[in-house]
């Protein structure tokens, strides 16, 4: 298991290390999924297929489908990397 240390900022941002990047092959504008598994918080790259696809899988939804729809409307709307 690869082990690296990050920082969170005052806005919430965290600098992934670059042996974890390494490991997943992210690259500047790539996207990733946080998500909660028990007590751990785990980091995946969104690969090919759409987030509504991926989160979709994630239960249970904290909002709404109409709001969770509206998401996905705009993401699709917008250009991908």
């Amino acid at each position: 298991m690869e082990v690296s240390v990050g920082s969170v900022t005052s806005k919430g941002q965290v600098t992934i290390p670059k042996k974890i990047r390494d490991a997943l092959g992210l690259r500047a504008g790539d996207r990733v999924v946080f998500a909660i598994e028990h007590e751990r918080a785990v980091i995946r790259k969104v690969s090919a297929e759409k987030m509504s696809e991926i989160l979709s899988r994630q239960k249970p939804w904290a909002e709404s489908s109409l709001a969770f729809q509206k998401k996905m409307r705009e993401e699709w709307a917008s250009p991908q990397s």
